[in-house]
């Protein structure tokens, strides 16, 4: 004990030193539970290795060689240093109210006992001012304080720079430690195949194993672990005790307000070097295409990640091989169209085109909710929330904002409409254009740009508005701005082709007095004395009054000579020119944005690497380590380089828009859609393995509130695509207008009836689920009862002997008994 504290002494100033001895003295257990060994030898200057030798690790994407020291890590605190030991915390700084300060840090709604560590403090006073350095280690004091009553196994060593502390939490995934956490915590966990050996068959019940759905998988039933039952149930993973040890930490300390006072600078899990190699050769390899493998590369994913992020991977998948079959469609259509089909039946192709992608679309989502719903039974989830509420960490719980919902929902419409009138003035002036401009070359390009910029803008926006709301949880502000964002840019991104397809005709209309006059503005060359009187009668049926005007809409046929047979408009040119700039500058940016983290970081990186090579030749030693890179990573928040769920979904969200609802207007969209998908999942998961910092494992029933946003683009599409057979393709275009609303209304309803019995033949929840679920129940309610003290060990018997239940309690004969005998 006193050559810790003189180790302790010799690290920190005296009065640190002071906060450090008052801990250790009053916990001596504290040291043996947490300080092993190598924590020992990290203090006194050493490796921590104890002398043993680590493997040297060469992973397969563009990073240095990594000196192994994850060992059985299980969560990374890093703190940093003052600006005497070259770090960043300024220890002159006087810290105002520390006292409300560390009550952030240590208050637990959910845990009334979390109190007790405000009675421990050495310096922070009610009231009183204080110097950072004192605050930052009573801070730290009582952190540790905690972390000596836990079981857990604290390391420490030191960043390259010496300017951090980095502290390692273990959890080991057997023992008492994790048990009682898991059961403490209410945590599910799935039973092992064994446990099933226990229950006998009983009517429906098979018993003995545990039942497969269609898919010919196993289903394992989930419980709430118990100590008494543990043999009954599997053993813990790696992600079980990174959810439990933040679950657990959650009840007696904020790590997230420690971020934001700056008493540590960051906190992850660790990274699992295994893990890291399986999912690079599972996903990201030529084989990762195949069927199986990509089955096996969610399922790592959700054992690294978790459930939220295997959904989005799923999802993905899906999406991509989903749209094979509209890529096929597309390219099918686009070689035809420049082989056998002419004007005529190309445009009726695009008709059917549209219809087909109305009907696909429904057929693509609810094939995912069916599989979705397996897949959550299979994983044992069956909410998205936590067993413990994850706080958002910007909440107020004395600042109440009942009505400020209403107030940022305003602000989104308001965005919306500035937004609608930027959208019209662009195409009005796209519209006035001269073909043979200079500036008409670049009008797709302009208009792109405003819709970017409209989407940059909001983004900016959108979490300024969404933190006026003071949400309480961390899902509740996710879904908040998820909502916000979404609705908006997907507005944003669509607004313009909507307009151009179905507003430009009655906003952007020519008038004259005279039919020839208006058509000579409409057509350059037009002769009247060479229209044809069937021409002539398309001409008329397009022409309407207005202010003693007559007028043309917006969009008319390309050739005036063949109004009678084709009528190609002149908006369709211009709209296919602006919906493949703006489709194919979204792939640009979207692939721009995931490589250029990739190559930040491998600079970023490689710089460091360099360093620890320079100095390396002096020392003789190699000490860039796997922990060591995993911090130089981008955290996974939203708005980083190393992206964020919210960002993935709704990239993913407007592409996939664009392609449903305007796709058949250029049909060979859907190819270059399909190698975006396969290409941004595979940048997306090698960002995740090699740029992202290993994000906290969230649970997930599915895809939450973006179910909910990809059923409304499905819906959306139905009406965009109708509205472009009615409205803007041959022969609905050459319709008069209340017969192009009539067959609207019908073939709207029509597609969404298909939709519906889709919907209706294909039903989200399976009847194999069902049986399964009640079956587990079953189990999980008999496994629990043959632990432990039963019902009979508790009660007292009831008496009834003083009960008579028989059909003839008073044995009254009749005549026919009589008879009989």
């Amino acid at each position: 004990q006193e050559s810790w504290l003189n180790l302790l002494a010799a690290r920190y100033s005296s009065r640190i030193f002071a906060v450090e001895k008052e801990l250790l003295l009053s916990n001596l257990e504290m040291r043996s539970v947490n300080i092993s060994d190598q924590s020992w030898s990290l203090l006194k200057g050493g490796n921590g290795d104890g002398g043993e030798q680590r493997p040297i690790l060469q992973l397969p994407g563009a990073v240095p060689p990594l000196l192994d020291d994850t060992g059985d890590c299980t969560l990374i605190l890093i703190f940093p240093r003052d600006q005497r030991a070259g770090g960043c915390v300024d220890h002159h700084h006087t810290v105002e109210d520390p006292y409300d300060l560390a009550c952030k840090v240590f208050l637990s709604g959910d845990n009334p006992h979390s109190a007790d560590t405000l009675r421990n403090f050495q310096y922070i006073k009610e009231g009183e001012e204080l110097d950072m350095e004192l605050y930052q280690a009573d801070i730290r004091a009582r952190f540790l304080e905690i972390l000596g009553h836990s079981g857990i196994i604290v390391n420490q060593f030191p960043s390259l720079d010496k300017d951090e502390d980095f502290v390692t939490l273990s959890l080991p995934l057997e023992g008492p430690t994790i048990q009682f956490m898991a059961q403490r915590l209410g945590y599910s966990m799935p039973l092992r195949r064994e446990a099933y050996a226990k229950v006998k068959p009983n009517g429906p019940y098979p018993g003995l194993e545990p039942m497969k759905n269609f898919d010919g998988h196993e289903v394992l039933a989930y419980d709430r672990f118990s100590i008494e039952g543990k043999d009954h149930f599997s053993s813990f993973r790696k992600v079980d005790a990174i959810r439990l040890l933040e679950f657990w930490l959650d009840r007696w300390v904020s790590l997230d307000v420690m971020q934001e006072q700056g008493v540590i600078s960051g906190y992850y899990p660790c990274p699992d070097p295994e893990e890291l190699e399986d999912m690079h050769h599972t996903i990201l390899s030529c084989s990762g295409f195949l069927p199986a493998n990509q089955l096996k590369g969610i399922l790592s994913v959700r054992r690294y990640f978790g459930d939220q992020m295997a959904f989005f991977s799923r999802f993905m998948m899906h999406l991509c091989n989903a749209l094979i079959y509209l890529a096929f469609i597309g390219a099918g259509f686009w070689i035809a169209r420049r082989t056998v089909l002419g004007d005529e039946q190309g445009e009726i192709g695009r008709t059917a085109v549209a219809a087909f992608v109305s009907v696909w679309a429904a057929i693509m989502l609810q094939v995912f909710k069916r599989h979705t719903c397996r897949v959550r039974q299979i994983w044992g989830v069956t909410s998205d929330e936590e067993p413990i509420v994850q706080l958002n960490p910007d909440w107020d719980y004395e600042l109440k904002r009942s009505n400020c919902g209403f107030f940022v929902n305003l602000g989104a419409l308001l965005y919306i409409v500035v937004y609608v009138a930027a959208i019209f003035s662009v195409l009005a002036w796209q519209f006035q254009l001269d073909e043979k401009s200079v500036l008409y070359s670049y009008s797709s390009l302009i208009l792109v740009a405003v819709i970017k910029g409209g989407n940059l803008v909001w983004s900016k926006l959108a979490p300024c508005l969404v933190s006026l709301e003071n949400l309480r949880t961390e899902r509740a502000y996710s879904e908040k701005l998820s909502a916000l964002l979404a609705g908006v840019k997907l507005f944003v991104a669509n607004w313009p082709f909507f307009s151009h397809a179905f507003l430009t005709n009655f906003i952007e209309k020519k008038c004259g007095n005279t039919l020839e006059e208006v058509a000579a503005d409409a057509w350059e060359g037009f002769d009247a004395t060479q229209v044809s009187s069937e021409s002539m009668k398309v001409l008329k049926n397009l022409a309407f009054r207005k202010d003693d005007k007559i007028c043309l809409p917006g969009c008319v046929p390309d050739d005036w000579r063949k109004m009678d047979s084709f009528a190609g408009t002149t908006c369709d040119d211009d709209l296919r020119a602006n919906l493949m700039t703006y489709f194919f500058i979204l792939i640009a940016v979207e692939l721009a944005f995931l490589l250029l983290p990739i190559v930040l970081s491998y600079v970023e990186i490689l710089k460091e690497y360099r360093k620890v090579q320079s100095a390396d030749a002096e020392e003789g030693s190699s000490t860039y380590t796997f922990l060591q890179w995993e911090a130089k990573k981008f955290p996974y928040i939203f708005d980083s380089w190393g992206g964020d769920k919210i960002n993935d979904y709704l990239e993913v969200a407007i592409s996939y828009s664009v392609i449903v609802c305007w796709g058949s207007i250029a049909p060979v969209v859907a190819v270059f859609g399909c190698i975006q998908f396969f290409v941004s999942y595979r940048l997306r998961i090698y960002r995740m393995l090699y740029v992202t910092r290993r994000p906290q494992p969230r649970v997930a029933a599915g895809l939450g509130i973006w179910s909910s946003i990809f059923q409304t683009i499905n819906v959306s599409a139905v009406a965009m695509n109708v509205g472009l057979i009615c409205f803007f393709y041959y022969p609905g275009n050459t319709l008069p207008l209340w017969k192009r609303l009539a067959l609207f209304l019908i073939a709207e309803h029509v597609v969404l009836m298909l939709q519906s019995t889709v919907q209706f033949l294909i039903p989200e929840s399976a009847h194999d689920v069902e049986e399964i679920k009640f079956y587990n129940e079953h189990t999980t309610s008999l496994l629990r009862n043959t632990t432990g003290k039963t019902h009979r060990d508790f009660v007292q018997p009831t008496p009834f002997s003083h009960i008579n239940l028989a059909t003839n309690p008073e044995n009254l004969v009749t005549d026919d008994d009589d008879d009989s005998a």
